[in-house]
């Protein structure tokens, strides 16, 4: 028989002064190399409960074909739950390229062929950020000063305000420097590089420069925006 207490998976034959050595020394969790997604949903705030729900079950849907349709195994990822959106974090061994080409653009097409057919307040629009760095797991989810760059460039003034500016778009796309610098600017899978516009990032504990990209909008469903949350 085993018994769990905190992070230490614990025999019930295990001596007493080692358990005590254990409690003092606890095991180290060293940081581990992760893409980096999270995507947030425009004016989520603004939607009953009922509605919460159903945005946040299909936008789950949504990821996984979008996934499915690029090549990356779902069971691979790591997702956590952000409330008006999600993190996904990403084994390194998968190219970060792929995420922008074709995940992305897979994306942004489930979310216009599903847009099509929904009432305008059913839209789901998203901001997504994408970067790559080091994160912690913990008891309570991953940690890392990485992280919270990633939540910032979805968060940024900036972004928001290119989905403003777009109020066809289903979806609008920061890149950290990090990526840009690794995959963008070199055009791997076909990207152009030229479709990113770079902008400053000054918020809270950042002050670095991410890269804006409106993914290729198709116009047959004209429809009026939510304006973003």
């Amino acid at each position: 028989m085993a018994v769990r207490l905190d992070n230490f998976r614990l025999s019930a034959t295990v001596p007493l002064p080692a358990l005590r050595r254990r409690l003092r020394h606890p095991r180290r969790t060293d940081p581990q190399h992760r893409t980096i997604v999270v995507i947030d949903v425009a004016a989520f705030g603004r939607r009953t409960d009922l509605a919460q729900l159903h945005v946040r079950a299909d936008l789950d849907g949504l990821v996984r074909e979008a996934c499915r349709g690029s090549g990356i195994p779902r069971s691979r990822l790591v997702v956590a739950d952000r409330g008006d959106g999600m993190i996904v974090f990403i084994p390194a061994d998968v190219s970060k390229a792929v995420l922008l080409q074709p995940f992305v653009p897979r994306l942004r097409s489930c979310l216009h062929e599903r847009n099509g057919t929904a009432r305008v307040d059913q839209r789901i629009r998203v901001r997504v950020a994408v970067h790559a760095g080091e994160v912690v797991p913990g008891p309570h989810g991953w940690i890392g000063t990485d992280l919270n760059l990633a939540c910032r460039l979805v968060d940024s003034i900036p972004l928001r305000q290119e989905l403003v500016d777009n109020p066809r778009a289903d979806l609008v796309l920061a890149v950290s420097d990090v990526i840009h610098q690794a995959v963008v600017r070199h055009g791997h899978r076909g990207i152009d590089a030229s479709a990113y516009r770079e902008v400053p990032l000054n918020t809270k504990e950042v002050a670095t420069r991410a890269w804006i990209h409106t993914p290729v909008r198709e116009t047959r469903h004209a429809v009026t925006a939510l304006v973003p949350a």
